[in-house]
């Protein structure tokens, strides 16, 4: 965990720019707004009557095809990846998402015209905590389309190590980067979405990339590589995988601390991952269950403890020993843990010994043999 306190942020003042949406191909204004602590990302339809409001979160997705679509009801925002990566790894925990239209502008199939814009509004410190999801145990997720994701412990940072490849493993490319603002605004957030010139055609015909051009994405022809400019990084594409995964991960809501690793990643498997996440978040919080603590100037003496713990009544035991002790794995707050106690030697009513392990979600976390007396009250 963090040595030291992390508070939420948002931003300074509002701030915007316009521009052409990818995949309906209309003309959109957005402007990102400071909101309150514990508010979250949310995004605003302004062209909808009652100008109507949606969280960033995994239960609002609708589709994952080419893109992350969010709804309720039948309000739709689409393409919400972008913007979410460049909010989330700029280190906004709060704002609103203003728009004229259900789709954000593309602007060069980047994320960089957000983090622009984001630079522009400014971000500061609100006085709540952060949220964290600390991975405790590795998360594992495989498609059919062979997408693999695995999450993996690390609680110093939230770290993607990708490999990107396309239809018969051409372009295959691998990269490993810490999410943090300026690696993800030298690094991720220019890299440009791509497709493939054998998947454009099907994309049509569905109705989507109205707005693409190679001003916004970057065309992959056999080996040639179709775009307005060259190339902005030799490894362009897994860093536009990147730039994707933290989109679609903001939608859990809180930030992540592990390591992701994935192969031939895609919208789906985000997401997959994402709701995996959330779900687990949710056990967690259902188990940190309200305790009742007696109300006082600050400790409890043993007295207003032993009334707190059962216990036997009559006896209190003390421990003398403790013999072959093991700590397996990280206990957190919040944890529900299970002690289990063996009795395997007894000597009179006064001297035992006892085998003893504790749980935590199934797994044992530690261990050990104790040695304890009985003494009357």
């Amino acid at each position: 965990m963090a040595s030291t306190p992390e508070f939420q942020h948002t931003l300074m003042k509002a701030a915007g720019f316009s521009g052409t949406s990818l995949h309906t191909g209309e003309k959109v204004s957005l402007r990102l707004h400071p909101a309150p602590a514990d508010h979250g990302i949310k995004f605003k339809r302004k062209d909808l009557p009652d100008e109507p409001t949606i969280d960033a979160k995994i239960d609002n997705l609708k589709m994952v095809e080419r893109a992350t679509t969010i709804g309720e009801g039948s309000m739709r925002v689409h393409t919400v990846e972008h913007v979410l990566a460049a909010l989330s790894a700029m280190g906004v925990d709060n704002a609103i998402v203003e728009m004229d239209a259900n789709e954000p502008p593309i602007g060069d199939g980047s994320a960089k015209a957000y983090v622009d814009v984001i630079k522009r509004a400014g971000v500061s410190a609100q006085e709540a905590l952060r949220k964290f999801f600390h991975v405790r145990e590795p998360m594992h997720i495989e498609t059919k389309t062979g997408a693999m994701l695995i999450l993996l412990p690390d609680d110093n940072a939230f770290r993607v190590s990708c490999t990107q490849a396309g239809p018969n493993n051409r372009f295959t490319q691998f990269l490993s980067t810490d999410i943090v603002p300026e690696l993800f605004e030298r690094e991720i957030a220019p890299a440009r979405t791509f497709v493939y010139y054998e998947d454009v055609e099907p994309l049509i015909e569905k109705n989507l990339i109205k707005g693409g051009s190679l001003e916004n994405a970057v065309v992959v022809r056999g080996d040639a590589v179709l775009s307005k400019e060259p190339l902005r990084f030799q490894d362009e594409f897994v860093r536009h995988k990147i730039l994707d995964i933290v989109g679609d991960l903001a939608l859990v809501g809180c930030r992540i601390r592990g390591h992701l690793i994935a192969v031939k990643p895609g919208h789906a498997a985000n997401a997959e991952l994402a709701r995996a996440i959330a779900k687990e978040q949710s056990r967690r919080n259902a188990l940190a269950l309200p305790r009742v603590v007696p109300k006082g100037d600050g400790g409890l003496d043993s007295e207003e403890i032993m009334q707190i713990l059962p216990r036997t009544s009559s006896r209190i035991g003390y421990f003398m020993s403790a013999d072959d002790v093991k700590f397996r794995k990280p206990v957190m707050p919040g944890d529900t843990m299970f002690i289990h106690a063996e009795l395997t030697k007894a000597r009179g009513e006064r001297l035992a010994k006892a085998k003893c392990h504790c749980v935590v979600n199934d797994a044992v976390v530690s261990e050990g043999e104790l040695m304890f007396t009985f003494l009357d009250r």
